[in-house]
Order: structure tokens, then C-alpha cells, then sequence
């Protein structure tokens, strides 16, 4: 993975890391809130119930007072119309009341009113089954009841003695008061509560809550326990919207704060670690200091790396000339060694087999003897000249101004004089035209190197030596012996005969092809390919 790759990363990683920051800042702030609207939702619930009960007052009081009272008793006993018209009807407007019944032991209405701004209200519900048992099993019940009118509340109370304040005796009758919860009574709560006050049915869901929004409700049950309706206050909190905005602000800043820093870290990153980087790779890459010229006047460490690398360059520089001037010396001394094997040892080996002839003719023939040291004087001075060039211009012999075919011409001439082997020429003067003037040397080398080697060790009684032109255009090179031949893989690894025949064929790119076995003879080819270059030339 590159330096590259692995800073992207990192900064994804400090992106999710930011991210995972503000997720949680969110989270902190929802619980906060959270916390904070589940505070004024339990006290606004205190305040409901307060106020509830402060406004209900009024209705339980005119329901207690008035069933516990005896002359309450006597009217239920005797039923005196006058009496209820006197302390019965004033008393609606006292109570801020809009209806009021009373009942006789056995539930049957003795007498009813209504607020006459009102008008008549639905009476109690006595003729539903159980609602006497609960009224004689609760001292006081309190329920809602839905009318046509809109939702009414009720208060009742057992008529009983005075003396009877905890109500132990049986009920003389009940005495029902009633309110309407019209739009002035929910607008007063919504108004002592700083909301908006509204009637829902039972089963409508509450809204979803937002974060400066608070929503109580309170179930209205009817004498049975069902509810009836629900009271629904929807609060909404200049306190909590002053958080929500303060939270926001600080998410924002948060953000903006995260982003400078993202942004500021890419920047320092791009600038000072992948820009230096990128030189140094194209630097390396290129093998120049051209890229890294700006980057080295620095003082921190891609600066020392720079300098560092620019003083490598240098020294690969200074190294690879040392590589080239080894290579040439190289060269030049396997050249060197190959031409002097190929040229000056094979023309002092043939003196040398010249000499050792004319020694044998000395006693049978002077003559030829004579002959035979005049040609041995003649290749050692020819060698003596090759050794002089190579250590005056360390040029390899040249061909003294003769072509190709009269070059080979003279190689054989010269063998021929020192050895009483027949040597048979057919030199093609157009073939030795074609050979490229930068191979003549190596051809006059490779084939005095094949002609010594079959004079002085196959033991052959004819050689002949042949230059032509094949149908293909190659140029075709081959010497053959009729003698005792050899065999070319165990004789690899021996001297350096055949081993500077094939370097020299590379080197020309040129075939060589030898064929041999013993008891065979031995044929050598060198097949010349630049024969279309010679053309061109």
C-alpha cells in the first residue's frame, strides 16, 4: 500500500472519527433536551393538575355543601318546589355552574335547572344499569359525560344530615351539579397554561414531538372508568426553542470548525508529505534531479532526502561512467586476446611449423628447405607487424589495403607455404564483395583459426576452403578436412578455438555451423547475415 493510500485513509478515518464526534454532540443534546422537556413536562403536569383542580373547586364544593345539609334532607322528604327555586337556582351563578339535579333515594329526579344562558343540559344517566350502584358506592364521584352540548362535567354527592360528615348513613338521595367545557373554559386553560387547550377523541395519537414542543394530556373518564375524551394542552416552550437554536449554533460551529480542520490537514498533508513524495517518486523514477531542485533548499527531512538523493544521482552517475570504461576495457581485452589467438599465435604456430618442415627437408632437399624459411621469416615478420599495431594503435591487423578475397587468398597462400597439406581455395570474388567491410577482419580471423586448427591437429590429407553465395543470399563461408574429426560437446570446454569462432559469430551476427564426428572429418560453415546491409553499404 502507497504513502498516498495510506493518508487517504487516514484522513477517512479522521472524517469518520468527526462524524462519529458529531453524532454524539447530536445525541448529547437530544438527551439534554430530553431531560430538560421531561422537567417542565412533569411540572406543566403539576400545573394541569392544579389548575384542574382550582377550577373544579367550585363544582365539588356546591356538590359536597349542598348534599350535606338538612334542609337538603327535608326537601328530598317532603319536596318543597319553593325551597329549591330559592337556594337551588341562585346558587348556579355562585358556583359558576350550569345545571344541577336532584335525586330521590329511588334515582327518580325530584328537581332540575339550568343556567338559562345555557338552556337545558342532558340529564344524568339513571337509567343505565350500575349507575346507582357506583353513585352508593362512591361518596362523591366525579366523571364526564359527551353530549350534544360538548362535554360536560359532573359532581355529585350523597344528600345526607349535616351531622354526617363522614357520610356513613344510607343516602337520602344525590345531589348532581354540572359544567360545560365550552371553547372560554378550554381557552382559560390554555391561557393558564401559556398553550393551546383542545378536546380529542379517546384513540387520536398524540403528535410527534419536536424539540421545543410539549404536549400533556390528561384522559376524561365517565362514570364507568371509559374514557370519554381527552384533554390535550400543546405547549410551545420559548425555553426549549432557545436550546434548540443555541444546539444548532453549536452543531454548526462544530461543522464548520471539523471541515476548516479537514481542510487544513489535506492542505499541510498535499503541501508538505504527498507534493515532496510525488517529486521524489518522479525523481527516482526518471533518474534526474530536475524534479527535486526546489525540494532540496529545504530544511526539514524531504529536503535531506532530496540532497540525499541528488548526491545518489551523482555517484550513479560517476558509477555507471566507471561500468562503461570497465566494460570497454573489457571489451577490449577479450578483443584483445581473441585477436591475438585468432592472428598473431596462429601466424607464429604456422612459422613455427614451417620452420620445423624446412628442418626435415634440410638433408633431401635445400631448395625446399630454403623455400620453406624464407615463407616461416615471412609470416614471423607478419606477426611481428600485428603485434606492433596492437601496441601502438591497439587496433587489430588490418588487410593491407586487399579485399576480402585477396586477403583470404593470401591467408591460404601463406598456409600452403608452410605446409605440405593441400590446401584447395574457391574464393567467390562477387560473395567476398558482400561482406560488410566492419567483418572482413573477423572472417580473415575465423578462417585462419579453422585452416591452423585442421592443419595441426586432424591429420588430414586435403583442406579445402570455400566462399559462395546461397540461394537464399547469405553469404556462405565453409572449410572442410578429410581428417581424423572430433567430437564438438566434449571438445567445448577446451582452449579457446572454438569458444572465440562462436563469440565472433555473435558478435557478427553471423551462423556458425560445425559438423564433425570422429573418423569423419570435420566441416566448418560460417553463414554471414548482414548481406542486405552489405548491399546497402
Amino acid at each position: 500500500m502507497t504513502i498516498r493510500s495510506r493518508l487517504v485513509l487516514l484522513l477517512i478515518g479522521l472524517v469518520l472519527i468527526f462524524g462519529f464526534s458529531v453524532a454524539g454532540l447530536r445525541l448529547s443534546h437530544r438527551g439534554e433536551t430530553e431531560s430538560i422537556q421531561g422537567s417542565m413536562r412533569a411540572e406543566r403536569h403539576r400545573l394541569l393538575d392544579r389548575i384542574l383542580e382550582l377550577t373544579g373547586r367550585s363544582l365539588a364544593s356546591f356538590a359536597s355543601e349542598y348534599s350535606l345539609w338538612d334542609e337538603m334532607v327535608r326537601y328530598v322528604e317532603k319536596g318543597d318546589p319553593d325551597w329549591a327555586a330559592i337556594n337551588i337556582d341562585p346558587s348556579l351563578a355562585n358556583f359558576d355552574t350550569q345545571g344541577a339535579w336532584i335525586a330521590g333515594p329511588d334515582s327518580k329526579l325530584l328537581y332540575m335547572v339550568f343556567d338559562p344562558n345555557i338552556g337545558p343540559l342532558p340529564a344524568p344517566p339513571f337509567d343505565q344499569p350500575g349507575f346507582i350502584d357506583v353513585l352508593r358506592r362512591e361518596k362523591s364521584l366525579h366523571y364526564f359525560q359527551q353530549t350534544a352540548r360538548g362535554l360536560m362535567e359532573v359532581r355529585t354527592g350523597p344528600i345526607l344530615p349535616s351531622a354526617d360528615i363522614k357520610r356513613m348513613e344510607t343516602p337520602r338521595g344525590w345531589f348532581l351539579v354540572a359544567r360545560l367545557w365550552n371553547d372560554a373554559q378550554l381557552q382559560r386553560l390554555g391561557e393558564a397554561l401559556q398553550g393551546q387547550a383542545v378536546l380529542v377523541a379517546p384513540e387520536e395519537r398524540a403528535p410527534t414531538q419536536s424539540d421545543t414542543m410539549l404536549t400533556l394530556e390528561r384522559p376524561l373518564a365517565g362514570w364507568d372508568g371509559q374514557v370519554v375524551r381527552k384533554l390535550r394542552i400543546e405547549h410551545d416552550s420559548p425555553a426549549l426553542a432557545l436550546l434548540s437554536a443555541s444546539n444548532r449554533e453549536e452543531i454548526v460551529l462544530f461543522l464548520a470548525f471539523g471541515a476548516l480542520l479537514i481542510l487544513v490537514t489535506v492542505l499541510t498533508l498535499t503541501h508538505q508529505v504527498l507534493r515532496p513524495l510525488q517529486q521524489l517518486t518522479v525523481s527516482l523514477e526518471t533518474d534526474s534531479p530536475a524534479s527535486i531542485l526546489d525540494l532540496q533548499r529545504r530544511t526539514d527531512e524531504f529536503g535531506h532526502l532530496a540532497r540525499q538523493a541528488a548526491q545518489s544521482f551523482l555517484h550513479r552517475s560517476a558509477l555507471r561512467e566507471s561500468e562503461a570504461r570497465l566494460r570497454q576495457w573489457m571489451t577490449l581485452h577479450d578483443r584483445l586476446a581473441r585477436d591475438m589467438h585468432d592472428g598473431i599465435i596462429q601466424s607464429v604456430y604456422a612459422a613455427g611449423l614451417g620452420v620445423e618442415s624446412a628442418r626435415n627437408l634440410l638433408k633431401n632437399d635445400r631448395t625446399a628447405a630454403d623455400q620453406r624459411l624464407v615463407s616461416s621469416q615471412r609470416m614471423l615478420n607478419d606477426a611481428l607487424w600485428q603485434l606492433r599495431t596492437f601496441i601502438q594503435l591497439l587496433e587489430p591487423e588490418n588487410t593491407h589495403g586487399q579485399t576480402p578475397a585477396q586477403s583470404l587468398s593470401t591467408l591460404v597462400t601463406n598456409m600452403q607455404a608452410l605446409q605440405p597439406v593441400p590446401i584447395i581455395a574457391e574464393i567467390d570474388p562477387a560473395a567476398a564483395t558482400r561482406i560488410p567491410p566492419q567483418h572482413e577482419l573477423h572472417v580473415l580471423h575465423m578462417a585462419r583459426e579453422i585452416l591452423s586448427n585442421a592443419l595441426r591437429h586432424s591429420g588430414a590429407k586435403q583442406v579445402r576452403i570455400k566462399l559462395t553465395t546461397q540461394a537464399d543470399g547469405l553469404v556462405r563461408l565453409e572449410i572442410n578436412d578429410n581428417g581424423n574429426g572430433f567430437n564438438p560437446a566434449a571438445r567445448s570446454g577446451s582452449g579457446r578455438g572454438l569458444a572465440n569462432l562462436t563469440a565472433r559469430a555473435k558478435e557478427i551476427d553471423a551462423q556458425l555451423e560445425i559438423n564433425s564426428t570422429p573418423g569423419t572429418g570435420t566441416r566448418i560453415a560460417l553463414l554471414l547475415k548482414t548481406v542486405t546491409i552489405a548491399s546497402s553499404s
